[in-house]
């Protein structure tokens, strides 16, 4: 059977600001001239880190941000002026810059890179790698205006060595939640905001009824498809979350198959333990099971559907964070 699964609203949402790439690419569909700006170092201390970027469309739009609103228009006039002479260019702004009209409250140093000369080819292979969710690296030859995609190395982080800029992409990161009642479609909502997709597969005829009301898109079968599972790749968070748990235990040893690098489950300390007996009982090894997270949450002992939903993304984004998912 096929399943509808949601789409990420990155579009609108928060992380829009994070990946240009979709940007990028829909204006290179559309014929326009683009030009791929990237932070590749920094003197001193910056709101951004390096690998933030810009995407700027010729016609002057731009998607994300390299400061904290002082240079995103300087950095359009910029990227129209590489675009008008075909070169790509290194800029400094702030401390030690040309530019002494262009301020940095902070008092650093940004070296800046607008590459105006990606090929089709490497934009494919970008595109392609960014669809299937697979992570890669845009390395940039300064020097020669040249980028190629290469292979992730773990741990990989973005950085400038000499005159060759290597960028890391990694899949944005996703959500997979799993549950029944109220808790379900508060999660929804406000994660959604973020602009990171989320699939739910709704437990029971009450949460299916109040997601149709928020118009959230779910799954409605019986039992979790396995296709649901089978999606789960490592930048997916997976939170469960019933009142009822009986049913956990087989949904928790299908998803600790996954590499996911979060599982939460709703439930208190002594819930949890019963919760832990049962999979032991089921032969998973203890290194498994210390991958779930419960009670679940960055503010202890949420009672309510805001403080829980709240809480529970904080704790997502902050283990995307240190995985380098978001900034």
């Amino acid at each position: 059977m096929n399943h509808v699964f949601s789409e990420s609203s990155a579009s609108t949402g928060l992380l829009a600001h994070d990946d240009v790439l979709p940007a990028l690419f829909a204006w290179n569909a559309e014929g326009l001239r683009t030009v791929l700006v990237s932070l590749v170092s920094i003197e001193g201390g910056s709101p951004r880190p390096v690998g933030a970027q810009m995407a700027v469309c010729e016609d002057g739009r731009y998607a994300g941000y390299l400061s904290g609103g002082c240079l995103e228009q300087a950095i359009v006039l910029e990227a129209q002026a590489v675009l008008e002479e075909g070169k790509n260019r290194l800029v400094r702004y702030g401390r030690g810059s040309p530019y002494f009209d262009v301020r940095l409250p902070c008092g650093s140093g940004l070296d800046v890179y607008f590459d105006a000369s990606l090929s089709a080819e490497t934009i494919s292979a970008m595109k392609a790698r960014h669809r299937d969710r697979k992570p890669f690296v845009l390395i940039s030859d300064i020097d020669t205006s040249t980028s190629r995609v290469g292979e992730v190395t773990e741990g990989q982080l973005s950085a400038c060595e000499g005159r060759l800029f290597s960028r890391v992409y990694l899949p944005e990161p996703r959500m997979a939640l799993l549950g029944a009642g109220p808790a379900v479609g508060a999660l929804c909502q406000l994660t959604r905001a973020t602009g990171m997709a989320v699939d739910v597969w709704a437990g029971d005829d009450a949460t299916r009824a109040a997601l149709n009301g928020c118009r959230i898109p779910h799954l409605s079968t019986p039992t979790p498809p396995e296709d649901l599972f089978a999606r789960i790749d490592p930048y997916y968070a997976v939170v469960i979350a019933f009142h009822d748990h009986v049913n956990e235990p087989d949904i928790l040893k299908r998803v600790l198959l996954s590499r996911c690098f979060y599982i939460g489950v709703l439930g208190n300390h002594a819930v949890h333990r019963q919760r832990l007996a049962q999979l032991e009982a089921m032969g998973l090894p203890a290194e498994e099971l210390s991958r779930i997270r419960a009670p679940i949450g960055a503010i202890p002992q949420a009672k309510g559907q805001a403080t829980l939903a709240v809480g529970v993304l904080a704790e997502i984004m902050t283990e995307a964070k240190l995985k380098g998912l978001v900034a």
